[in-house]
């Protein structure tokens, strides 16, 4: 029988080969996780995390600098569209590798194809990236509500891959790596921040005033025709230091 570990090490070198930035995987059998699993996936014991850096985005230097949001986001969405490709069939080859070792397996696609209605929408609240990204050790929750790496900061697109495979799990980020930085809080034009440091034990505590984040991009539908911010993503120092291209 494979040792897990092994198991775990090939089929993560498999998936950089195959374009991915990062990649790591979770242990989806902790009470933890079996809370965000609908009854359907509770069978899973592993989540695979894996995600691509996207381009470099505008960085926001004062507030003054969002006057220009809509167009920024906009070349910042454009431009990284085959990122968002790339991740698809990077999973979709993830899930070819499984079946073929005989292994079940499940994919949750980037979140920035759950603008239909697919059966496969409805599991993003109940599983998301960032459960698996942070449980697996890549990230953590930001003062900002995002997923945050240590490399890249808010600056990648994630999916997730569930499967029942016997492979070896990373250890879980147990708190935030933001500590006293606050530019994210002082240009949310909502004052929606609460500069709160995420830590796994608080839970599910909030860091964000949900409500007045809403009401932000709701007034910014008005302006630029649909409800978009990103003030707080383009704000993270961690995004905006690194300047490699994709791939």
């Amino acid at each position: 029988m494979a040792d897990p570990r092994e198991q775990a090490d090939s089929l993560k070198k498999l998936i950089r080969e195959w374009g991915a930035d990062l990649v790591g995987i979770a242990d989806i059998t902790t009470d933890e996780a079996k809370k965000a699993l609908s009854a359907e996936l509770k069978s899973f014991s592993r989540a695979i995390s894996i995600a691509i850096r996207c381009r470099s985005h505008d960085t926001l230097r004062s507030k003054s600098d969002a006057e220009d949001l809509s167009e920024m986001m906009n070349r910042y969405i454009e431009s990284n569209q085959d990122v968002v490709e790339k991740l698809n069939q990077i999973i979709k080859n993830t899930c070819k590798q499984l079946k073929g070792n005989g292994d079940r397996c499940f994919c949750l696609p980037p979140i920035h194809t759950a603008d239909d209605r697919r059966f496969v929408t409805v599991l993003y609240p109940l599983f998301p990236h960032r459960t698996a990204a942070t449980l697996s050790g890549l990230g953590w929750i930001g003062k900002n509500g995002m997923l945050i790496n240590g490399e890249y900061g808010p600056n990648l697109v994630w999916a997730t891959v569930l499967t029942n495979a016997d492979i070896a799990a990373g250890q879980p980020q147990e708190q935030s790596l933001c500590f006293g930085c606050r530019l994210c809080q002082e240009m949310c034009p909502a004052g929606a921040i609460l500069g709160v440091n995420w830590s796994r034990s608080r839970g599910n505590a909030a860091v964000l005033d949900v409500k007045a984040c809403g009401e932000q991009m709701a007034k910014n539908s008005g302006r630029y025709g649909r409800p978009v911010c990103g003030v707080c993503f383009m704000a993270c120092p961690m995004g905006s230091r690194h300047t490699r291209g994709v791939r």
